[in-house]
């Protein structure tokens, strides 16, 4: 499969879907098995405290994720997250944009594991690890 890397990110802006652009999530970077989102600082993803809110990281995670798995596989894969831990290391505090890094650690057939590093400004504000599970057709139940 060939997958041209440097077009993903002009596609991804063509065909991103709702919640992604509710949070206004920008594919920055692809490579095989790795990709980088940016998702701007906004008072709309705040917290009571002014932080951006940890179900915006951890969302910023899984999308980013889903890219990097999608790298290798394609966008034709079915798969769905099956476990996601998130560790919050300190508050997404103004001005500065998040940052996700996310790779690949292990490419099964079926199951998908990597982590994602999320960064405000040069501080590391949230690591998540994840499990994506992989299905093909011939797998489903007929009826």
């Amino acid at each position: 499969m060939d997958i041209d890397y440097s077009r993903a990110p002009h596609a991804w802006e063509k065909e991103r879907g709702n919640f992604v652009l509710l949070l206004d999530l920008q594919l920055e970077k692809v490579e095989h098995g790795k990709a980088v989102m940016r998702m701007p600082f906004r008072p709309e993803i705040t917290n009571g405290t002014g932080a951006v809110h940890g179900g915006a990281i951890v969302s910023l995670c899984d999308t980013t994720f889903y890219v990097a798995l999608a790298s290798i596989y394609g966008r034709d894969q079915d798969t769905s997250t099956v476990a996601l831990q998130c560790n919050f290391l300190a508050p997404a505090k103004p001005p500065h944009d998040l940052i996700a890094e996310a790779r690949v650690l292990k490419a099964g057939r079926r199951i998908v594991y990597g982590e994602v590093y999320v960064r405000s400004g040069e501080k590391i504000v949230a690591h998540a690890t994840l499990d994506f599970l992989n299905t093909y057709p011939e797998e489903k139940p007929k009826r």
